[in-house]
């Protein structure tokens, strides 16, 4: 049982780090990239705060 419980912090760390270095992702094209109809700064926006923050408070 040890085991298992040391296996799933490993899996939701590894998880919460992917989540963050998205966030960063989504960051810097909010910076660099011009909108497009489809991607605008706000999608990009939209993207962290519905998806991302979400998924860091279930963690």
């Amino acid at each position: 049982m040890i085991s298992n419980r040391k296996r799933m912090r490993k899996i939701r760390g590894k998880r919460m780090r992917s989540i963050k270095n998205q966030i960063e992702k989504h960051k810097d094209k909010i910076k660099t990239e011009k909108g497009r109809k489809d991607t605008t700064k706000d999608y990009w926006q939209k993207e962290i705060d519905e998806k991302f923050l979400k998924q860091l408070n279930e963690y």
